[in-house]
């Protein structure tokens, strides 16, 4: 299997235009979608909270700020407000949280995402 990316589109959430961003990579090991702090500035989007990262390759913990913004999928009908962490330099990363509320995952026979079901059982 080979690396994703997609098109999506970003938005403050509290409405506005959106703006395009191009092949953002799908990456399954990070908890939530990282877009570049100076994009968040630009639509306005304001942190609610910090988490402490650990960026690949590094072993020591930094304090990012997390917001939360509305995301399209492109392709995808439907807008969705995912959390998101502002990442100091330019990096694009769609995570796995963004992925559960779209109901997406990685198809592992192909190079893109695929609808998934949604399992619910009693508790």
């Amino acid at each position: 299997m080979g690396l994703v990316y997609v098109d999506i589109q970003v938005g403050n959430e509290g409405g506005g235009d959106m703006v395009n961003v191009h092949d953002v990579l799908v990456d399954t090991g990070s908890a939530h979608t990282v877009l570049p702090a100076s994009l968040l500035a630009e639509l306005h989007v304001q942190p609610k909270d910090q988490g402490e990262v650990i960026r690949a390759g590094e072993e020591t913990t930094t304090l990012w700020d997390i917001g939360q913004v509305n995301i399209r999928i492109v392709d995808a009908p439907q807008v969705w407000a995912c959390p998101v962490y502002f990442c100091p330099v330019e990096e694009y990363l769609l995570g796995a949280t963004t992925l559960e509320i779209f109901g997406l995952m990685v198809d592992p026979g192909g190079d893109g995402l695929v609808k998934r079901a949604i399992r619910a059982r009693p508790i």
